[in-house]
């Protein structure tokens, strides 16, 4: 019975025990090599780490010289590395108690550079904005270079292998520029899957200066307190303000016809009273004496031709020719009142 029960426990203790967690490196800037088992959490006894290259020097028993801990349970570790050695495959091999996990590892495509460093940027002499930075093996790094203005939306750039700084062809001086670098190894070296992450950024603003992150984040800082501090001054200013114009718009509602701006003169209406044309209209005083002047009546008049042998007949008279017509209003008078008088 205890023989059973033992078997039985042993048994179930093989099926339940969990498995060791997976591995995965990294060769971290060139310098070492990073290898983790914690992606699935926390593992829940302290394994031993073993990791070596397929070379001939390579030995298997050197265990991992700096481990990396979690809770007191060791999730990684950091492993030295020698240039051109992630072209072999890199071993790996966990161990706790009896339980052994072993690995292999391709870690030609697997690097991954820390951020470029030394950033500055200037306005160059060609009036164009240039960003020069500093990274490993310059030789066999490609970069990228992102930027924004006025933080708008970023916008992209591929830098070639070899290359270190970019150039932003005639920057606004009125607006900030705010730069970030990131790199990788190219495919002179090996290519690499993995960017290193973005650099701090640099910012080149209006006044023509260059600015880290953490001043930015000042700068940013104080130019919001300024802006508060000089609403709050304002606010009750702006606020009586427009309660003025406000009233000031109700009283022109009310007398719109006593404030009205007249630019042409009114034409006067029309009046029974008016017995002088010439009061309507403004001239010089020469001009109006001249309206002042007199003309002689001319009076016009029927007459007829009284003969003696038909006094009764009556006829308008013609005359025979047009020196008649010439004469004067009192010559045809007399002679009109002399034919009567015969």
């Amino acid at each position: 019975m205890p023989t059973r029960l033992l078997l039985l426990l042993c048994l179930t203790g093989h099926v339940f025990a969990r498995e060791p967690p997976d591995v995965d490196c990294l060769v971290v800037h060139l310098k070492y090599v990073h290898c983790s088992w914690n992606k699935q959490g926390t593992p829940e006894v302290n394994y031993t780490f073993y990791g070596w290259f397929q070379t001939e020097k390579s030995k298997e028993d050197i265990e991992c010289p700096n481990y990396l801990s979690e809770n007191n349970m060791n999730t990684g570790c950091n492993q030295p590395y020698k240039d051109s050695q992630r072209f072999t495959i890199f071993n790996t091999k966990l161990v706790h108690g009896k339980q052994t996990s072993p690995g292999e590892h391709d870690l030609k495509t697997k690097v991954k550079l820390n951020p470029p460093t030394n950033l500055t940027v200037r306005n160059g002499s060609d009036s164009n904005l240039w960003l020069n930075w500093s990274q490993i093996k310059f030789s066999c790094v490609e970069s990228e270079v992102r930027y924004r203005v006025n933080n708008r939306k970023w916008a992209n750039y591929h830098v070639r292998i070899g290359e270190q700084n970019y150039c932003v062809n005639l920057p606004s001086s009125r607006s900030q520029y705010e730069l970030q670098v990131r790199s990788r190894l190219g495919e002179a070296c090996g290519l690499s899957s993995f960017w290193s992450n973005w650099s701090e950024p640099v910012v080149w603003g209006s006044n023509n200066s260059t600015c880290s992150a953490h001043c930015r984040t000042a700068t940013e800082e104080k130019d919001t307190k300024q802006r508060t501090s000089s609403m709050s001054v304002w606010t009750p200013v702006l606020y009586v303000v427009g309660a003025f114009i406000l009233i000031l718009m109700v009283m022109m509602l009310l007398h719109h016809e006593r404030i009205r701006i007249i630019f042409i003169p009114v034409v006067p209406k029309p009046s029974p009273d008016l017995h002088n044309i010439e009061d309507w209209f403004q001239f010089p005083k020469g001009q109006k004496e001249s309206f002042n002047y007199n003309e002689r009546p001319c009076l016009v008049r029927e007459y007829c031709h009284v003969s003696q042998s038909d006094s009764e007949d009556c006829s308008a008279f013609i005359p025979e020719n047009e020196s008649d017509l010439s004469t004067s209003c009192s010559s045809s008078a007399s002679t009109v009142s002399d034919m009567v008088s015969v």
